[in-house]
């Protein structure tokens, strides 16, 4: 093979080779911007207005029961929000504890507990919120709601897949 003939096949190599190389990006470009759609929307902005809206319509609410609604789980965002940033900052305490190069252990676990102390605290409040909507709604609307709150998780789910309990 003479040179020439070798330049123009490494040349067409390489375009092949970019190709291949630009196709590649472009379809994982084209599949990340296509799913952006299906990732949930996040729970303190629009996530709380798309559910609100759902459960608006599909419990049939009236404007009293709405404006109810809409003030408790105003309410709980509020109350939970701060409970994670809470949780936020115990973390990097915590952290900061654990690779000091002398660390505190009994510190650290210390930390630890606050931090599951506060978890479970944002559970409390979610039982809490679930007996007031309970309060709100009629024996007709609980009954619709029982299924609805599946039905919401479910679009929830990163992974948009169904998990009822059997």
């Amino acid at each position: 093979m003479d040179i020439f003939k070798q330049k123009k096949l490494l040349i067409r190599l390489v375009l092949i080779l970019a190709i291949l190389n630009i196709s590649i990006l472009a379809a994982m470009l084209w599949r990340d911007f296509n799913h952006r759609g299906h990732r949930p929307p996040h729970p303190g902005k629009e996530g709380f207005r798309e559910v609100s809206f759902i459960i608006e319509k599909e419990l049939n609410l009236n404007t009293d029961q709405v404006s109810q609604f809409n003030n408790l789980r105003t309410s709980f965002f509020k109350k939970e929000n701060a409970l994670h940033e809470l949780i936020r900052k115990q973390h990097d305490s915590m952290n900061e504890q654990i690779f000091k190069k002398e660390s505190d252990e009994i510190l650290a676990k210390v930390i630890a507990l606050r931090v599951s102390n506060n978890e479970y605290q944002i559970e409390l409040l979610r039982i809490e919120q679930a007996a007031e909507l309970k309060k709100i709604c009629t024996p007709e609307q609980q009954e619709k709601f029982e299924s609805l709150v599946y039905e919401i998780r479910d679009y929830f789910r990163p992974d948009n897949k169904p998990n009822r309990p059997r």
